[in-house]
């Protein structure tokens, strides 16, 4: 039992209700401004008035219903025949996202290449670990770990899959994505080339992301086009001198893919242009092909029978998109129906999913890829490829770079320096 007793209780609801009904009808008082317009002799019109006449004075629009509506500004493109790319006759078309059927054996038997030794040339092997910065091995960790780990993009990434259960669904994983992951290493990688270069590298080199090149060849009759884009283009301002004479490779037979086509697994396509395109102008003191660099995404690249990549099929494309700068370099020089090249063109790749590289040089003698051709093309290769580490990423949430590999920056640098003083 309460012994106090409340005085002076107020309910609000009341008070308020009192309240309205006292000033509900004041009327509103003058605005300084009204009264200082009044005093001028300037006349006033009532706000409500003026838009009851506006009302009045609008005339409503009467629409033709035998009008027809404009056509669109942007139509959809239609692939039919009256597409401007379209051809009678189809060519097979090379691009980023497939690989071919029979890997390496294939591209060489399409591109009339071959190997006549193991591993890369000695002028190169020689000159691995000829050229170093102070603390390069600190440095190259630490993009690595800038590269993979400590970036702060964080975006959806691709669907993780289970073969062995492909209905289930995993959850959602954010991060940095591939792409990002790759630019930011090799660019890194190239910064501390320059810096190990010096000047020279600054006179001598120009690096160009997202070069696009497109080659028009003829194989057997066949038109063959590859499509290709080199994430990274390092550009000289001359040329890289032939590794070999021309005729070095002349006594090495094409592989043999009996009974199989050279054009197994390649898709066939009406709507194509027949320009080829050399990402750098002709007239550009810095167009000369140098090292590309290609990123292997295995989210993109897919096999067209939806089996897995092969290390084969992962060598082949360095050799395929290689070859596509290479050759669309050549008609940019020498015009798109040259077949003997009166200079090879190398050129020096670097092929990589951002973990495990892929080294490679390719010596361009001869645009005709048929069997009967009196040359060949000469191409060297790493037999393996090569981990740049084993894990970098957060470990029970610590970051963390298991297994750094120190020889796969030493290759990058050579590549690069190859041809400074």
């Amino acid at each position: 039992m309460r012994l106090t007793q409340v005085l002076g209780k107020i309910n609000r609801y009341r008070v308020f209700q009192l309240r309205w009904e006292q000033i509900k009808r004041r009327k509103a008082p003058e605005s300084r401004e009204l009264i200082h317009v009044k005093k001028l002799g300037l006349p006033t019109v009532d706000s409500s008035e003026f838009l009851q006449k506006v009302e009045e004075e609008i005339v409503p629009v009467e629409f033709n219903d035998d009008v027809k509506p404009g056509e669109p500004l942007f139509k959809p493109v239609q692939l039919d025949e009256s597409h401007p790319l379209y051809k009678p006759d189809p060519c097979l078309c090379i691009d980023d996202s497939n690989v071919l059927l029979e890997g390496l054996e294939q591209s060489k038997l399409l591109l009339n290449s071959v190997q006549i030794q193991e591993g890369l040339p000695e002028e190169l092997e020689d000159n691995i670990g000829t050229r170093a910065i102070p603390f390069q091995d600190t440095r190259v960790k630490r993009l690595v770990m800038y590269s993979n780990v400590y970036d702060a993009m964080q975006v959806v990434l691709p669907k993780r899959k289970d073969p062995e259960r492909p209905a289930w669904n995993f959850a959602r994983d954010y991060g940095i994505d591939a792409k990002r992951k790759f630019r930011l290493t090799i660019t890194q990688m190239l910064q501390l080339c320059d810096f190990a270069a010096g000047n020279a590298s600054l006179a001598e080199r120009s690096h160009i992301h997202d070069a696009y090149c497109c080659a028009n060849l003829v194989k057997e009759g066949i038109q063959v086009q590859i499509n290709n884009r080199a994430d990274v283009l390092v550009s000289s301002n001359s040329p890289m001198s032939p590794l070999t004479s021309s005729t070095a490779g002349n006594s090495v037979p094409l592989p043999d893919l009996h009974p199989l086509n050279f054009a197994v697994s390649i898709p066939k396509q009406h709507f194509y242009h027949n320009e080829s395109i050399y990402p750098v102008a002709k007239g550009f003191t810095k167009s000369h092909p140098h090292t590309a660099f290609f990123h292997y995404d295995p989210s993109e690249v897919k096999n067209l029978y939806e089996e897995p990549v092969t290390e084969s099929q992962f060598y082949s494309r360095t050799l395929v998109k290689a070859f596509a700068v290479a050759a669309s370099r050549a008609q940019q020089l020498y015009g798109d129906n040259v077949k003997k090249l009166p200079e090879p063109i190398t050129i020096q790749a670097v092929h990589t999913d951002n973990k495990r590289f892929h080294f490679a040089v390719l010596q361009l003698n001869t645009l005709d890829l048929d069997g009967t051709a009196q040359e060949r093309n000469i191409f060297w290769m790493l037999p393996q490829t090569m981990d740049l580490f084993s894990e970098c990423a957060y470990v029970k949430g610590r970051p963390e770079l298991q297994d750094y590999n120190p020889e796969v920056f030493q290759r990058v640098l050579s590549f690069y320096c190859n041809g400074l003083p």
